[in-house]
């Protein structure tokens, strides 16, 4: 893959919008550049690689094991990003199967396990950071935590869930904190968890009491429904006791959730909560340093939404990290897109991945940035769906307009 993509003057007249591609429409946000700018700027060459482009701000991806067999998504992984979210194999189902039973994937037989090919990827591919998805979540849960609702005493389920997190955290973080090192000294490459996960329901309440589905799937919190709110705090206190016991002292930890952009409930209680754990304390060391949006959006989310949702979070003083990001041309409810409205759309999302680089470079400070991670690599591999198109690579993963627009937007170099 050419890995340089040199900007010639006729395209530099839009720097700093999205640089056009062949049948691409021209970004509404198209700034002139006077001669002497086009000048200089012509001489300059930008990077095609996304990890290359702005060194301020990581550029990550949520990434599948199971798709490593895919020779281009793996390859696409290693060239474009310098940070790693395991989609699935990090959460408590895949890595504590059973009760005092954790499977990280070393198991010595000289057979690459499932559980250590994202982390091996991270380790052997330009030593990326990664990021670690998720601790405490109301999902994901093997079955064995949830037959505590059914095989153990109403008044001991609350202490009996706690000892669950507490150990799944002592053991989770302590094996991050001494296996897949990198650099001199060789330091920890899982830099950062998300220690609590979707806590919250759109109108701001904690999840808690059962509350199924359409699907049957509790979306509930057994965590919230026995242990109570302070289940919250508790999960980050045993992650940063954890660090500290296996001086992993850089460990930065965060709270994650959807929803800021469309929710003013939700964006809300969110600041309020790590507001509230912020000034907390476990050993000297803070035990929340950062906050993820996971912008889930779709091609018609208001940019202004997105910008404070982008603002609140700033406003808390602590890392901000844009954990999730895709953009769906789907709206709500629906599966496909009316044919007659797709080059619209299209217009739209690509416009937004631009955007989104751009608001988050204008609003977070460069010592607040963690980065921005999509989620997964192509249309084929997101969780919204084929026909949602709400990634930066096609279904043969080839780079999309989407690509260029992102890129580009990264590209600004901006600061507060």
């Amino acid at each position: 893959m050419n890995k340089k993509v040199t900007i010639t003057a006729l395209v530099l007249g839009s720097m700093l919008c999205a640089c056009e591609k062949p049948g691409q429409t021209a970004n509404t946000n198209q700034v002139n550049l006077s001669p002497e700018k086009l000048m200089s700027a012509s001489a300059t060459s930008v990077s095609s690689v996304l990890q290359e482009v702005n060194p301020n701000i990581i550029v990550g991806a949520a990434i599948n094991s199971n798709k490593f067999s895919i020779t281009a998504y793996k390859d696409l992984a290693e060239l474009h990003y310098n940070s790693v979210t395991a989609e699935n194999d990090m959460k408590m189902n895949s890595l504590n199967p059973s009760k005092y039973t954790w499977d990280f994937g070393i198991l010595g037989n000289g057979i690459e396990e499932k559980n250590e090919k994202i982390p091996n990827l991270a380790k052997d591919h330009g030593e990326k950071r990664i990021h670690g998805h998720a601790l405490v979540w109301h999902r994901a849960l093997p079955n064995w935590v949830k037959d505590v609702e059914t095989n153990t005493a109403v008044g001991a389920r609350a202490d009996t869930l706690n000892a669950i997190m507490k150990r799944h955290i002592d053991k989770t973080v302590g094996f991050y904190s001494n296996y897949y090192k990198g650099g001199n000294p060789a330091l920890p490459l899982l830099k950062s968890w998300d220690v609590v996960n979707e806590a919250y329901y759109d109108d701001g309440t904690l999840r808690g009491n059962v509350n199924l589905d359409a699907q049957g799937n509790d979306i509930g919190s057994i965590w919230k429904r026995y242990m109570g709110e302070i289940y919250i705090e508790k999960a980050f206190r045993y992650a940063r006791l954890a660090a500290r016991a296996n001086q992993n002292w850089k460990l930065k930890l965060f709270y994650n959730d959807y929803g800021h952009e469309y929710s003013t409930a939700k964006l809300n209680a969110i600041y309020n909560k790590v507001m509230e754990l912020k000034p907390m304390r476990e050993g000297g060391d803070p035990i929340i340093n950062g906050v993820g949006l996971q912008m889930h959006i779709r091609y018609n989310t208001p940019l202004a939404s997105i910008k404070a949702a982008i603002q609140k979070m700033k406003e808390t003083g602590l890392l901000v990290h844009i954990a999730e990001l895709d953009i769906s041309l789907l709206g709500a409810n629906e599966t496909s897109v009316p044919s007659a409205d797709l080059a619209n759309r299209r217009n739209l999302q690509k416009s937004l991945y631009y955007n989104v680089a751009k608001a988050y470079q204008e609003i977070v400070p460069i010592d607040q940035r963690w980065g921005i991670t999509l989620w997964n690599i192509g249309d084929a591999d997101s969780a919204w769906g084929l026909n949602a198109e709400a990634t930066l690579f096609d279904t043969a993963y080839g780079q999309k307009l989407n690509f260029w627009n992102f890129r580009d937007g990264l590209n600004l170099q901006l600061t507060p």
